[in-house]
């Protein structure tokens, strides 16, 4: 039903202007379409696979409205009109209302959270190898694969 609401909102858009830039998108797209469709990301971990692909084709469909970016693949048209993919939005999501709980205090209810056991279950510290040893410098790309694909 939100894809639906969704779609209407870019046909709305079509029919108002006869050309549409990339700046006139980013404002009415940000504006009017994304809230609708960041208001289903619960739906999106329904599991519902079948609702993942009918809110992801309304981001496919609304950068495909800026004169010029029509025949571009998706995420080059991402990328020009600096837009990033519905899955980097609901991973965002999570880590701002993941670290919104731990600032509120709200994390016990929801997490167990230890900070004393940091052995994981082993008995006994374990010595650092390559398989273990975490590098800080990397957290930030790893955790970001999305954004990477999407800006190289």
């Amino acid at each position: 039903k939100s894809a639906q609401k969704a779609f209407a909102v870019l046909r709305m858009i079509r029919r108002t202007f006869s050309r549409v830039t990339s700046t006139d998108l980013q404002i009415l797209y940000g504006a009017y379409v994304r809230p609708v469709l960041e208001y289903t990301n619960p739906v999106v971990y329904s599991g519902r696979t079948k609702d993942v692909i009918i809110i992801e084709r309304v981001q496919r469909a609304a950068p495909k409205m800026v004169a010029g970016l029509k025949f571009m693949d998706y995420e080059t048209r991402l990328t020009v009109l600096d837009l990033f993919p519905l899955e980097y939005r609901r991973l965002r999501g999570d880590l701002i209302f993941n670290y919104t709980l731990f600032e509120q205090g709200l994390a016990n209810r929801f997490f167990v959270v230890d900070p004393a056991n940091t052995r994981r279950a082993h008995g006994e510290r374990q010595p650092l190898n390559d398989k273990n040893k975490t590098d800080p410098g990397n957290l930030g790309r790893s955790l970001d694969p999305v954004y990477q694909s999407a800006n190289p």
